[in-house]
């Protein structure tokens, strides 16, 4: 009777490892401690001050702050030298200059990919300024056939259509808004992929309709800006941009999850929709911290961290008890088969 019930365990409890298997119950481990074990066997305490310090010396400063959040999560201390440095380079006036200049480049230009640039860049845009600016320099290179960006026109077209909405909405579109203006400043910094490149200039030239405005382009005054903002104004009122727009909020979200500067420099992880999703929902999580912890492990994706069968750490963290119990199956089905044996031998005759 007991060798029996012996065997129903361990037959109960290959089952209970197989069904744990499939659904993944019992075994998932916390994502957070998921992720720090990824970033314990791709990085170390050296190798993140390295690139703290290698950040400071070419005044990357959101770059080193980045890694500094990761040293955090890792629970790594710093050297006090390094601590020394970070705290000289947020010093207020080290900052106000930087951030001076940094904002008044990115207002003009459009070009930057640091935060207080970024803020520059979408400041100019959301007053149109900027939008203004790319249809006239951008459409002018493609009317005289000039190399050009066809992306960062139809974005500029679609920007003021939003400007246009979100001053009559209250702000309704402001989200859209600064996806345009930091997809733009994305294509500029050579940060978006071929991939996502390629799909987001096939949508926007289907939103703004391009041989249309093509021709508007080539009715239009582009040296007179004031001119030139009534008329897409207007044309950009009218764009369709049902699969654009989405993408765009997008980068809205991540921008309100990392800022502008993380968001611009997240794209080159991205090459299609579904890796944007993937992003958006890393930065939801990790904030700050995930485009470190996607550079330093390769992993872009949530659910590649958290795989669904945990059992070697399930085993490590009781690994006695485990063997302990399935050795006391295993040798009763031993004992069971032993006495069957026997009494096999005994009933044979002589």
């Amino acid at each position: 009777m007991l060798s029996r019930l012996g065997l129903v365990l361990l037959f109960l409890t290959v089952v209970g490892l197989a069904l744990a298997y499939v659904t993944g119950f019992g075994f998932s481990i916390p994502l957070e401690k998921a992720v720090q074990a990824d970033l314990s066997a791709a990085t170390s305490p050296t190798l993140l001050n390295q690139k703290i310090v290698d950040a400071l010396e070419r005044d990357d400063i959101d770059d080193a702050d980045m890694y500094v959040e990761i040293a955090k999560f890792m629970n790594y201390e710093l050297p006090p030298e390094t601590i020394k440095k970070l705290d000289d380079a947020h010093a207020l006036s080290a900052t106000v200059v930087r951030n001076t200049w940094q904002f008044g480049e990115g207002f003009a230009t459009g070009e930057a990919d640091t935060n207080a640039g970024l803020a520059g860049a979408v400041a100019s845009d959301l007053t149109v300024v900027g939008d203004v600016r790319d249809i006239a320099g951008e459409g002018g290179k493609m009317l005289r056939g000039e190399p050009h960006s066809e992306l960062i026109l139809g974005l500029s077209v679609i920007g003021i259509g939003v400007t246009a909405a979100t001053i009559a909405t209250g702000g309704g579109g402001i989200v859209v808004k600064a996806g345009v203006s930091l997809m733009k400043a994305a294509k500029r910094t050579g940060r978006l992929t071929a991939e996502f490149a390629q799909s987001l200039t096939r949508l926007t030239s289907e939103a703004v309709n391009m041989p249309l405005l093509r021709q508007t382009l080539r009715a239009t005054d582009l040296s007179d800006l004031k001119k030139t903002e009534e008329v897409f104004a207007a044309y950009g009122r009218n764009v369709k941009g049902s699969r654009l727009i989405p993408v765009l909020g997008k980068l809205g979200d991540l921008n309100t999850a990392v800022g502008p500067a993380e968001t611009v420099r997240l794209m080159r992880f991205v090459k299609t929709t579904e890796n944007l999703d993937d992003v958006t929902a890393m930065t939801k999580r990790f904030g700050v911290k995930s485009r470190g912890i996607m550079e330093l492990t390769g992993k872009t994706a949530l659910r590649s961290f958290k795989t669904s069968f945990k059992l070697l750490e399930w085993i490590a963290e009781g690994i006695w008890g485990l063997i302990t119990w399935l050795a006391a199956l295993i040798g009763m089905a031993l004992m069971r088969g032993v006495r069957m044996f026997g009494r096999v031998r005994l009933a044979k005759p002589l």
